[in-house]
């Protein structure tokens, strides 16, 4: 199977260097723009930038258009993440590795700043989609020490997919004992059903 990236320039139209290794990147991305009457550079809001948005659009047409593969223990797989936007009440969409880990299936943030993150913040309920099937689903943040171990599976599982770990402060190797001390920047949301009236 073709990794869900080939074919997608990775290289940054606003810097021109590797997405998900200079600042902005880690931070959500965010579109550079002067500032009216300054000389420096300033940041717009949390708008992601172009080659983000190609890259997402074509990971979601990927997604959606190839026979899923099954979440595992001990591994993940892609799917379309849908939320509702915590302003705006819009559907958004995000492609997402789901974990599995003890027969439950995980959404793993690097940083609950991100969009997707802080929708479910807001509102825990979501869908889980991929071309077969959409799983209305709910997520509920898990306490530490069910969070390590699964923030290690997903490392392990990513590992050759620098720019899903890239924004990780630890790397594919680490243990859960490693990861425990650094949960405070990492969300880590267990997916459960959800009933829809």
């Amino acid at each position: 199977m073709p990794h869900p990236l080939q074919g997608v320039r990775r290289g940054c139209n606003l810097c021109g260097g590797p997405v998900a290794t200079r600042p902005e990147h880690r931070m959500g991305h965010r579109s550079r723009i002067r500032r009216a009457g300054s000389r420096g550079r300033g940041y717009r809001r949390n708008v992601p930038g172009p080659d983000l948005v190609a890259l997402n659009a074509s990971m979601i047409d990927r997604i959606l258009s190839e026979p899923p593969d099954p979440i595992v223990d001990g591994g993940y797989a892609l799917r379309v993440l849908r939320t509702r936007g915590r302003r705006s009440g819009r559907v958004r969409v995000t492609p997402m590795g789901v974990v599995g880990v003890g027969g439950s299936h995980y959404l793993v943030c690097p940083d609950p700043n991100r969009d997707w993150a802080r929708n479910l913040a807001a509102d825990p309920a979501c869908a889980v989609v991929s071309r077969d099937d959409e799983r209305p689903a709910t997520t509920v943040a898990v306490p530490d020490d069910e969070a390590a171990p699964v923030v290690a599976t997903y490392l392990s599982a990513m590992r050759d997919l620098p720019f899903a770990i890239n924004s990780f402060p630890v790397g594919p190797d680490a243990t859960p004992e490693e990861i425990r001390p650094r949960l405070g920047t990492i969300r880590v949301l267990r997916l459960g059903p959800r009933r829809v009236a």
